[in-house]
């Protein structure tokens, strides 16, 4: 028996050869095809389930507890759980793949002026001759220096590629200068062609940026899923992959240099740009993605007292990772603060330049975490909260992410009215409709207070008989109809659950603490705050009237809660265009103070209090 089977993944077509004993994620992976598994791969959130028309193994624990009998009979496994141990024929449903179909990659950030790390000189040389016997490293260097970058200098390396180079074009090249180091000499006149790269790397969803670094101009931009995701959907799953896994550290960073070059060539064939003319990339992330992009062990940042290897920005060549840029050319990583706020909230606070503020402005990154800002130019301060897989579709019975066939969009009149992104038959719930859904129940008295769905007796009268019909009883309690099987693209009903309920309660009430013990921290009120900036695409996509609602956000009136965008992003933009911006990154980085919540008995308090509807 060989050790060798084909899988047929479908509707893709795809057939490819793995080792028997494969699990379906894997070979998925391999395929391609990244799947969604909140739970990281533990089989204890049901969401991965897969149909197999052949092959399907017996089945194991996990399923039977989240499969029905129907349809383990029918081939439907958990494609986390089940191992492939003959060919096979797999149907991937799309409510379970990853999509980029929502995504944020358009920029709001304050102006800078261009200056980057990264400039080009061409550069005409005397040759040498009996009266001019200086060395060929001298005269480059002495060309090259300038009041700008200072006295230039090279490496071994670029030096001895100097004598035949400059002999071929007459001694007059282009110098690449990445602060006052020439990195490349090229021949020449390619002034011109000089770009840089941008990439915020979520939790979920890695953006990248194509810069021409002699205007600032943005020439591509392209984003797609962090293909971390099979490992699971939060920072914690995935450390904890890198400790039960052997070379599991490795892995994880080969998918994230893997998903930064695919970036990097859909950003060049866009513009019609050459790699080799890519000489710097900057990065910003929370501080787990910035250490498994980096290869640095984050074991301990899952520990208390939850420390990070590495705080400050790092410096290094692009090879070393294997990112396909200039053979020299140079990665930044934008500074962390602490274990679990990283480069992306520096972004944050650099693009909306927070550090300048007379008044206390709140800045709330929602993804899958949720991190929190608040301060002026005197005091900052900042923590995380775990808020982000409800709200991203995550532990929700229907949920999915922002994807086509995603309610995006829920109002009441007399029935519900949806709206769908692809304007197709809807698969399942987004995180922004979620917050619309709760938001509307608690408006007509369909959910109280307390988070439970009301008992159709009770109610109240004022109640369409349209949205009556729709509490139906459920597995805990009641559920709440919100599109009816024969509407739907797999004929299966969606329904918002009293447990989904729960979820939006949990995810509300740790934003709504981290708030308040952040405002008590600084010692001001809610009638203080200047502004709310909402941050994220999540937080780009949410209708303010719902989040106040449910007390997402604090009670501020709407006009100074505004959308900022990608922010995190803005910000490796602005650390690429403006070398000025990276010192000033390093000093947020450093005035940031980090506010731990674990373990505050001030914060179990607000948080139980957060958890009601007021």
């Amino acid at each position: 028996m060989s050790d060798s089977i084909r899988v047929i993944f479908e509707p893709d077509g795809k057939s490819i050869f793995v080792m028997r004993g494969s699990s379906i994620v894997e070979a998925a992976g391999e395929a391609g095809i990244i799947l969604t598994m909140p739970c990281g791969g533990g089989g204890t959130c049901g969401k991965c389930k897969v149909e197999m028309s052949k092959g399907a193994p017996e089945p194991c624990d996990a399923d039977r507890e989240h499969l029905s009998v129907e349809e383990i009979s029918q081939g439907w496994r958990l494609a986390c759980q089940a191992t492939l141990q003959d060919e096979a024929i797999i149907r991937v449903p799309a409510e379970i793949r990853y999509f980029e179909k929502k995504s944020l990659t358009q920029q709001a950030y304050r102006e800078t002026a261009l200056h980057p790390n990264i400039s080009k000189l061409y550069l005409q040389m005397a040759e040498p001759s009996l009266d001019d016997q200086r060395a060929d490293a001298d005269r480059l260097l002495e060309a090259a220096s300038s009041s700008d970058n200072g006295m230039a200098w090279a490496e071994l390396d670029i030096i001895r590629q100097l004598p035949n180079h400059l002999r071929e074009d007459e001694f007059a090249v282009t110098a690449v200068l990445e602060g006052s180091e020439i990195v490349a000499v090229e021949r020449g006149d390619t002034v011109d062609l000089n770009y840089g790269v941008a990439f915020d790397i979520g939790t979920t969803t890695v953006v990248g940026m194509l810069i021409d670094l002699n205007t600032g101009e943005e020439r591509a931009a392209s984003c797609r899923t962090n293909p971390q995701v099979m490992y699971g959907d939060d920072v914690v799953a995935r450390i904890s992959y890198t400790q039960e896994n052997e070379g599991g550290l490795v892995n994880l960073q080969n998918r994230m240099v893997g998903c930064i070059n695919e970036i990097i060539e859909e950003l060049c064939r866009t513009a019609g740009v050459e790699e080799t003319h890519i000489y710097e990339a900057t990065v910003v992330g929370n501080t787990t993605m910035n250490h498994l992009l980096l290869g640095i062990d984050p074991q301990y940042i899952a520990r208390a007292p939850y420390t990070a290897v590495l705080r400050s920005g790092i410096d290094t060549k692009a090879a070393r990772l294997g990112i396909q840029i200039n053979a020299n050319g140079n990665l930044h990583t934008m500074p962390n603060i602490a274990g679990f706020v990283g480069g992306d909230t520096v972004g944050v606070v650099l693009a909306t330049n927070m550090m300048a503020g007379e008044k206390p402005t709140l800045a709330i990154d929602i993804g899958t975490n949720g991190e929190l800002v608040i301060g002026t130019k005197e005091r900052m301060l900042t923590c995380s909260t775990a808020a982000g897989p409800a709200l991203e579709g995550a532990r929700i019975r229907h949920g999915m992410r922002a994807a086509e066939g995603a309610i995006d969009k829920i109002k009441f009149n007399e029935d519900v009215e949806i709206n769908v992104i692809g304007d197709v038959s809807p698969k399942g719930i987004c995180g922004t409709a979620l917050l619309d859904a709760v938001a509307e129940l608690l408006r007509v008295g369909i959910v109280d207070m307390t988070g439970r769905i009301v008992a159709p007796g009770d109610l109240p009268d004022t109640l369409s008989e349209q949205l009556r019909q729709r509490v139906v009883e459920g597995a805990q309690g009641y559920d709440f109809l919100v599109v009816g099987g024969s509407e739907t693209e797999n004929g299966q009903a969606i329904l918002l659950t009293q447990r989904d309920i729960r979820e939006v309660q949990l995810a509300k009430g740790a934003i709504s603490a981290g708030t308040e013990i952040l405002m008590k921290e600084l010692g001001v009120t809610i009638d203080d705050i200047d502004a709310v900036l909402l941050a994220g695409a999540f937080g780009n996509f949410i209708r303010r009237s719902s989040a106040l609602r449910i007390g997402l956000l604090p009670s501020v009136p709407k006009e100074r809660i505004r959308f900022v965008g990608n922010a995190a992003g803005a910000g490796a933009r602005m650390v690429l265009a403006t070398r000025e911006c990276r010192e000033e990154a390093h000093r947020i980085s450093r005035f940031v103070e980090y506010v731990e919540l674990a373990g505050r008995s001030d914060f179990q308090q607000e948080f139980s209090t957060a958890m009601l509807f007021m």
